[in-house]
């Protein structure tokens, strides 16, 4: 998947000069002229990068990172200035930047960084993913998605949060008592043994819809568990 740039600069030559160097198999660019634009994109669209210049028309870079870090933390951002002051490298880095460039520069080393900065990100984006597969079950907690023979089971968030249990703690028995204060403990409310038995019953019933071995074991006094025989 191509990733989504940003180049927020004022004058032409450089955005040509960022520009040719990114690859269009790669990346899509896209291009602000002021801090006004700038904020439109980053409001409408989320952007795995920005290269921010300081000095641009309407609302300065400084702030422009500040509304960018209000609304994604994950972004990365190269600030790029003639101000190589110390000063403003500093307010730069406090207003949330991930690397400063001091102009002029080498369009061949930004390019190189940003790939460097998007690579080191995606790993330990990929490095921090909890991927688990117990049975026929998959569990992505990333993206709080759970699979039952590739198949996506549309749960609720107290059926979820149930099964996701289960699958993370597959070699124990969970009471409904356990289960009734995992989910007032996350806000979903307050629930009786009978309605941990509806919730049950109704994973049971979406899990058929693509499995035919039951999954949920019953352990009889004691509650529930996975099934991986």
């Amino acid at each position: 998947m191509k990733k989504n740039i940003l180049i927020v600069e004022d004058e032409e030559a450089i955005i040509q000069i960022i520009k040719n160097r990114l690859s269009s198999d790669i990346y899509n660019v896209d291009i602000a002229i002021n801090g006004k634009i700038a904020i439109e994109k980053i409001e409408n669209k989320n952007y795995d990068l920005i290269t921010l210049d300081i000095m641009i028309p309407f609302i300065n870079g400084f702030d422009v990172c500040k509304v960018l870090r209000e609304k994604s933390k994950q972004t990365l951002v190269i600030m790029l200035s003639a101000m190589d002051r110390e000063e403003f490298k500093i307010k730069g880095y406090e207003f949330g930047c991930d690397d400063y460039i001091s102009k002029p520069f080498s369009a061949k080393e930004l390019a190189l960084k940003i790939k460097s900065l998007l690579n080191r990100r995606d790993e330990i984006q990929n490095k921090n993913r909890i991927n688990i597969q117990i049975s026929n079950f998959t569990l992505d907690e990333e993206s709080k998605i759970i699979t039952v023979n590739n198949e996506k089971l549309l749960l609720t968030p107290s059926e979820h949060l149930i099964l996701s249990t289960i699958i993370l703690k597959s070699n124990r028995v969970f009471s409904r008592a356990e289960f009734a204060q995992l989910i007032y403990d996350n806000y979903l409310g307050s629930i009786d043994d009978r309605g941990i038995d509806s919730h049950i019953y109704h994973i049971r019933k979406k899990i058929k819809e693509f499995e035919e071995k039951e999954l949920i074991k019953t352990v009889r006094g004691m509650g529930y568990t996975i099934d991986e025989n």
